[in-house]
C-alpha cells in the first residue's frame, strides 16, 4: 500500500495516515480484540509497517468519505 502523504488534511484537523490497532479502537469505540479481529480477517485497510500492521487511514476516511458503510472480511486482500 503506497501512502503519497504525511497527512490527511481536514478543517480543524491533520490526520496521521495510519492508526495504530489500539488507537483505532479508541477511536471507533470498540475493544482492541475487535480491531485486532477485523485486521486478521481483512476487514480494514492495514500497511506493515516493520512486524505490526497499522490501519491505513487515508484508505479507510477515503472509502467512508466515498459512501462506504459496511466492511466486509477479505475487503483489503
Amino acid at each position: 500500500m503506497d501512502i503519497d502523504d504525511q497527512t490527511i488534511q481536514f478543517p480543524h484537523t491533520a490526520i496521521p495516515p495510519v492508526s495504530s490497532q489500539t488507537q483505532f479502537a479508541n477511536w471507533v469505540g470498540v475493544s482492541d480484540d475487535t480491531v485486532r479481529g477485523w485486521v486478521e480477517n481483512r476487514t480494514l485497510p492495514t500497511v506493515k509497517i516493520g512486524r505490526q500492521r497499522f490501519i491505513c487511514l487515508k484508505t479507510y476516511l477515503q472509502e467512508v468519505e466515498a459512501g462506504k458503510t459496511i466492511f466486509n472480511s477479505g475487503d483489503y486482500k
